[in-house]
């Protein structure tokens, strides 16, 4: 070994000292370098994850290794085996020419690749006994063969590159469908003309992990549907879905984390209504999603929640957002594509607040901007707008003194539809120039001598009461006969022209009172009451401006609430504060609406509208005998609180029966002690009337030696509203006299219902809810007990409620049986306890 080196170093030498050309170089060649492929999937493996890692080495006799070149062949996705033969499914392995290029250099000696694994090796449909997972469990494949080479630092390759083939396996992503869209065994979703769909889905990597898809597409296509069996049959469904027809093509592929969202919505527009032609209105739109391999969700399915990449669809309704716009007092309205304009009366300086929201989840739109104007002139002329944005859900109180004026929003969803709500508010002057209005709303049907009986007692209560009062009344002039005006309630001035209006409601008729149409309460948000100002409430407005309303009669409450509540549990109580639809519950944020109604106005926060309905009471034995004044807590004495002086107050008690003796006298109360002493009040004869009349006294105390010389100071009034309460009897004609019959008193508050409630209802900011006039006397059943079992309280009959808690009289009053069955003297004492005493109208009563 070592001679035969130096004999090769002599002539090498030799040679290299003459001026032949050869060389060394020439002499001896360089030796191409070795490459190896040490780990990764062995060769020939069958089902290898799509995420193959891969090792190699090379080795170079006569030099260094400067590189490596790679090539990953994906073979035909037909290829399917690599079994010997000429089957034409078989894997052929062929090495790369070494100028392809393919050929990738790298300095690495490993990497990672993706590879596809994008074939699916049986028919995506379910066969006969499987459902949608035997597909997805299923694999997809790809046969790879991977060569690597070596490259020397003289730049000579390996020109017999080690190899590696396998079949990558992986399993597609799926997809689901947002709601609204839902998945279900009879999953059908109906949407308007335009439609966003959106959608989520993940890829599974192994068996704990997952990523996202790394695009998506859809394609929506036009169906018909038999009707009939278990559910409407959608034609060529799914096969349609997996051959599309050929006037249907899918969407785009879109990069799932696309900054537009257009990887995981799609929106479709343009779609034909149900009944715009025969067979129209039947779609369905599918999604698939693809995956980092090349797998795409293979099955369409619509009833596997979070995989119904599938909507089976019906078309209805119109195009938008619906938008709730909301007002204290002119309520609450809902606008969907193509609202017609809503025609409201206003008063003269009444602050206009308008405040809104939009929904476009019903469609799976996401509402992107709203904007707004007054008096716009010209639609297309943005300067007349407000800027479009998505926090832009008020506008600034506004107020006019005359004339007609036009509010217009609009919101925009993000496929580009807008919902337009249009106001044209009229103007007119609440002069409050007469006194007294009595609005004759009743119909005994065929008893005309019941209704002249009644008439002729009313114009006669009403006109004692004014001569004694002082104040004007005159039947020829302020009395409105709704039966003589077509049955339509009296006008938005002849109501605003009046300090205080006495409305006496009872209907037979099927379209119901006058106050019906004048103050229905009806639901705004649902589908049925959209785009609608039915039965606008100007009665509202007139109390918020200073009227004074005192509604009477039979049912009342059924008049003024009877669509909204689910057939066959009309006799439910009513919660006014916290009403929502029974068939379409209102979305998030939305406030009651029953705090827009006059019930809620009235004081009204519950109520039961007992026999307001025929069953289930019917046949009860009610043992309605009387009318009681309503006992509560602060009714026998009120406790006002004095000034401060000497940094201490003191308390003091005057009693109901006081205020209300027969013939007031001069009487002196003693304070409650603090810090060991007390103080004498002396209120005198003419201080207990104006008390019982609703005025405000001042009244000072005795000096006080200790701690040192001082008095007090109380400001006196009756904040509950009862002092002076007459006492009530029924005349002859009152259907409870027996022991037993069928009652005709409405139930209108529930004093322990309101405090059980969960959370308890309290008045709101503005409505103080706190005053029950009087009571039916409902003795217990001994045979069957409270005959009303939802509550245990005495139900009253007659409701007032303050305008406004700091108010020193009562503006409203409501009356849930028909007052002229009273006997004539308590009719009339009852009216001059509203009208005089709340009311406020002319002198003070006796």
């Amino acid at each position: 070994m070592k001679l035969w080196k130096l004999g090769w170093l002599a002539t090498a030498l030799l040679v290299g000292c003459g001026d032949n050309e050869l060389g060394v170089q020439k002499l001896r060649p360089n030796q191409p370098p070795e490459t190896l492929l040490s780990s990764g999937p062995p060769d020939s493996t069958d089902a290898a994850h799509y995420r193959v890692q891969l090792y190699w080495s090379g080795s170079d006799r006569d030099g260094t290794i400067d590189h490596f070149d790679f090539i990953l062949i994906d073979h035909p996705p037909a290829r399917s085996h690599l079994d010997p033969g000429d089957d034409a499914t078989r894997v052929i392995v062929e090495v790369p020419a070494p100028d392809d290029p393919r050929w990738t250099g790298t300095t690495s000696s490993d990497t990672t690749l993706i590879t596809l694994a994008d074939t699916l090796r049986r028919d995506p449909r379910p066969g006969p006994g499987e459902d949608g997972s035997a597909v997805r469990d299923t694999p997809f494949e790809r046969w790879h063969t991977f060569f690597v080479r070596a490259v020397d630092n003289e730049g000579i390759f390996d020109s017999t590159p080690d190899y590696r083939s396998f079949n990558s396996t992986n399993i597609a992503p799926t997809v689901a469908l947002l709601p609204p869209v839902r998945a279900g065994h009879t999953a059908e979703f109906e949407g308007p003309p335009v439609i966003v769909f959106n959608w989520e889905g993940e890829d599974p990597v192994d068996a704990t992990s997952t990523i996202d898809p790394v695009a998506s597409r859809f394609v929506i296509i036009g169906t018909t549907v038999v009707i009939g069996g278990t559910g409407d049959k959608y034609v060529n469904f799914p096969d349609s879905l997996y051959v599309l027809p050929q006037r249907y093509e899918w969407s785009p592929w879109k990069a799932w984390g696309a900054l537009d969202r257009s990887g995981t919505r799609g929106v479709v527009s343009g779609l034909a209504r149900i009944g715009d032609y025969p067979g129209a209105g039947y779609y369905l739109f599918a999604v698939q999603a693809m995956d980092e391999a090349g797998a795409i969700t293979p099955v369409f399915d619509y009833q596997t929640a979070g995989k119904n990449n599938v909507c089976r669809l019906r078309v209805k309704g119109n195009i938008g957002p619906v938008l709730t716009v909301r007002e204290e007092f002119l309520g609450t309205q809902t606008f969907v594509g193509g609202s017609r304009p809503i025609r409201l009366d206003i008063a003269a300086g009444q602050p206009i607040n308008f405040r809104w929201s939009a929904d476009a989840s019903a469609y799976g739109g996401e509402i992107v901007g709203y904007r707004y104007g007054w008096d716009i002139r010209n639609h297309d002329e943005d300067q007349e707008w407000s800027s479009w944005s998505v926090s832009n859900t008020s506008a600034p109180v506004r107020s006019f003194s005359t004339g007609s004026h036009r509010f217009n929003l609009q919101v925009r969803d993000n496929a580009e539809s807008i919902t337009e709500a249009i106001y044209e508010l009229t103007v007119h002057t609440v002069t409050l120039s007469r006194s007294l209005l009595w609005v004759d709303d009743t119909d005994f049907q065929t008893d005309i001598d019941q209704e002249s009986q009644e008439e002729a007692r009313w114009l006669q209560v009403l006109s004692e009461v004014a001569a004694a009062g002082g104040f004007e009344f005159q039947p020829s002039q302020d009395v409105y006969d709704v039966q003589a005006n077509r049955f339509e309630p009296p006008s938005i001035q002849k109501v605003f022209d009046y300090r205080a209006i006495v409305w006496s409601n009872r209907s037979g008729r099927n379209g119901g009172s006058a106050l019906r149409r004048a103050a229905q309460f009806y639901d705004p948000i649902p589908s049925r009451n959209q785009n609608a100002a039915r039965g606008f409430n100007y009665i509202n407005i007139y109390l918020a401006n200073g009227g004074s309303l005192w509604i009477n009669g039979f049912r009342p409450a059924k008049q003024l609430w009877p669509d909204e509540r689910l057939m066959g549990e009309e006799a439910n109580p009513v919660n006014v504060t916290n009403w929502d639809d029974p068939i379409e519950p209102h979305p998030p944020g939305i406030d009651s609406v029953g705090t827009a109604s006059l019930l809620y106005k009235m004081g009204i926060e519950m109520f039961d509208v007992g026999s307001a309905i025929e069953s289930p009471r019917w046949h009860r034995d009610h043992f309605c005998r009387a009318l009681e004044r309503y006992e509560s807590a602060g009714i026998d004495s009120q406790v006002t609180t004095s000034s401060t002086d000497g940094a201490h107050a003191h308390d003091l008690a005057i009693a109901r029966a006081d205020v209300e003796a027969f013939v007031p006298v001069e009487r002196t109360y003693m304070t409650r002690s603090e810090l060991d002493h007390r103080h004498a009040v002396t209120l005198a004869a003419s201080d207990f009337v104006a008390l019982r009349n609703g005025e405000t006294i001042e009244v000072g105390t005795s000096e006080s030696a200790s701690p040192s010389p001082h008095s007090h100071t109380y400001t006196l009034v009756d904040r509950v509203g009862h002092w002076g309460a007459p006492r009530l009897q029924v005349s002859g004609a009152w259907p409870q006299a027996g022991t037993g019959g069928r009652t005709n008193v409405e139930i209108y508050n529930m004093p322990n219902g309101l405090a059980s409630e969960s959370p308890p209802l309290v008045s709101s900011p503005g409505i103080s809810v706190s005053l029950y006039g009087y009571v039916s006397g409902f003795p217990e059943n001994p045979a069957q007990g409270f005959f009303y079992p939802q509550t245990a309280d005495n139900q009253p009959v007659f409701v007032m409620a303050k305008g406004h808690p700091t108010a020193s009289h009562f503006s409203r009053a409501f009356c849930g049986f028909e007052v002229y069955l009273l006997d004539p003297l308590s009719h009339k004492a009852l009216a001059e306890y509203v009208l005089m005493r709340h009311f406020q109208l002319g002198a003070t009563p006796p």
